[in-house]
């Protein structure tokens, strides 16, 4: 008996390709191989080339990422079924929406709404 999991893998494997299928897998691994806390500020937006490009909101989290670039490029190949990314491209910005509170990063650290008005 097969499980929905590897019904709805082969199936997108067949619609996008085995490669494509993998670089979701990747994304979708990414908040639970990082953890609740830190997907929280570390969103992975999408892969390039195999380049998981990933969006911080905070400094911290940025730093840790960096330093556990290795290791967490392993897991995620793992966790995807292959070798799908080589690198992790991190870049600092406000990841908005309601549950990450990237709107009051803006006014509270010099951004738009701290920002000199005309």
């Amino acid at each position: 008996m097969y499980t929905l999991k590897e019904l709805l893998s082969d199936a997108l494997s067949s619609l996008v390709g085995p490669r494509r299928a993998r670089q979701g897998g990747v994304l979708d691994a990414w908040p639970e191989v990082i953890g609740e806390a830190r997907a929280r500020h570390a969103r992975a937006v999408g892969v390039r080339g195999q380049t998981l490009v990933v969006a911080v909101d905070h400094p911290a989290v940025y730093y840790e990422l960096g330093m556990q670039r290795a290791s967490l490029i392993e897991v995620l190949n793992a966790r995807a079924g292959g070798g799908v990314i080589t690198e992790i491209h991190l870049t600092m910005r406000p990841l908005g929406g309601s549950d990450t509170g990237g709107g009051e990063v803006d006014g509270e650290h010099g951004g738009p709404a701290g920002r000199r008005r005309s």
